[in-house]
């Protein structure tokens, strides 16, 4: 009898955390490293068996600072007119990002993974386009983009459980690339009639001289329009992300 009460009690037990595994299957995060940059991140995730998952991450930005702003302000401190652009560039941006997780050792939601994802995005820019003319008068047309643009790419990263309900999810390394990007920045000169054609060419030659990998600069200046179109792939990075986990 003693036996037969020990063998029931262990297959109540296993059968109970069974039912534990299969029930808590879901988990709600936030990326914290993120929110440094005012880049604010929630992601849902759903445990689909042992050895994958599905995740939707949404994030946005709004009217923030360039990312790494105070690096590129030591970059360019000789550039008059660049560091005024930097610190006036604010973005406003939307994220959504979907991705399907297989995790390499079948302990979901633990262990390294390797998700491939799609993502979208919605852009807005705005920055003052500085520039002194030949008469010494300082320009400070407000300059606006807002592009969308879709991409694909893979994830390696890795996530602990530090209880039942608490974990951290570490986003290492994830390339994506996808479809082209045409960012037409478009701003009113109040004072564009101080400029001489010697001035509208040099504008036109600082656009164009703008170097950024794989994108193109063309300028399409009607005074009193300064105009610019940024066109290349989008394409980035989705690197060292910590996010905090609750699973239920």
């Amino acid at each position: 009898m003693k036996t037969q009460l020990l063998i029931s009690g262990l297959l109540l037990m296993a059968t109970l955390g069974k039912a534990q595994e299969l029930i808590n299957r879901t988990l709600v995060k936030f990326n914290v490293s993120g929110a440094v940059f005012q880049n604010y991140t929630a992601q849902y995730e759903r445990i689909l068996t042992k050895n994958s998952s599905i995740t939707f991450t949404a994030g946005t930005s709004q009217n923030a600072p360039l990312p790494f702003k105070q690096a590129l302000l030591d970059r360019f401190s000789d550039n008059a007119d660049a560091v005024r652009a930097i610190n006036t560039t604010l973005f406003t941006k939307y994220v959504g990002t979907f991705e399907y997780r297989f995790y390499l050792a079948g302990h979901a939601p633990t262990g390294w993974y390797i998700a491939p994802f799609v993502r979208y995005i919605n852009m807005t820019i705005n920055q003052d386009y500085t520039y002194t003319d030949l008469k010494g008068v300082l320009h400070r047309p407000n300059l606006k983009a807002q592009f969308n643009a879709g991409g694909a790419g893979i994830l390696l990263g890795y996530q602990w459980m530090l209880g039942k309900r608490i974990g951290i999810d570490l986003w290492l390394l994830g390339p994506f690339y996808g479809t082209n990007v045409k960012a037409d920045f478009v701003g009113y000169d109040p004072l564009w009639q101080s400029l001489t054609t010697e001035d509208i060419q040099n504008i036109k030659r600082d656009i164009t001289s703008t170097k950024l990998p794989g994108y193109t600069a063309t300028d399409r200046i009607n005074l009193p329009v300064i105009e610019a179109l940024l066109e290349g792939p989008y394409y980035g990075v989705r690197a060292l992300g910590l996010a905090l986990s609750y699973r239920f």
